[in-house]
């Protein structure tokens, strides 16, 4: 609480009990200074699509083939 009222000063201890919604509390105590932003080459890993066996590789390309026909 007093690390809070710290924080926003336009509050004071009344405020904090009586005034204010607990889930506003918690919105605002989030500490959003440690953001992690990624470099280009890391954004496009995480968007890179995952390509396992040859199935992966045609359903990617959009060949909806059905391999359990060629199954014996």
């Amino acid at each position: 609480m007093t690390d809070f009222i710290k924080a926003h000063t336009m509050y004071n201890f009344e405020d904090y009990k009586w005034n204010l919604n607990p889930c506003l509390i918690k919105l605002m105590c989030a500490d959003n200074t440690h953001i992690h932003y990624l470099s280009e080459k890391q954004a496009q890993r995480k968007n890179a699509t995952v390509i396992n066996n040859a199935e992966d590789l045609l359903n990617d390309l959009g060949g909806g083939i059905d391999f359990s026909q060629f199954k014996k």
